[in-house]
């Protein structure tokens, strides 16, 4: 299990799913996310919300979307428990660590 701290994006979109929760834009590159290179990004890993404010909040990726293959990357899911005014706009979401 590979813990590699590492910023994965700055938030400038956050939309719902109904039932699902929350999805963040922009996708998270592949090149951060190379399961050749022992990373891998998979739903339990603790991230952090590093809000505009200075606040910080860890929460567990809830799972992974595909949108558009073609842009090479993948779109964050917070579970339901997380509300779109709890990921304001300019967020940093960090990689923490792996499944706990």
């Amino acid at each position: 299990m590979n813990a590699t701290v590492r910023r994965l994006i700055v938030v400038t979109d956050v939309f719902e799913i109904s039932g699902r929760g929350i999805c963040l834009a922009p996708l998270v590159p592949h090149v951060l996310i190379d399961p050749d290179l022992g990373e891998r990004l998979r739903p339990g890993d603790q991230l952090e919300l590093r809000k505009p404010d200075g606040t910080v909040t860890t929460v567990k990726l809830y799972g992974l979307g595909i949108f558009r293959p073609s842009q090479g990357g993948l779109s964050i899911e917070l579970g339901p428990a997380i509300t779109k005014s709890d990921v304001p706009i300019g967020t940093e979401i960090w990689r923490v660590a792996g499944p706990q």
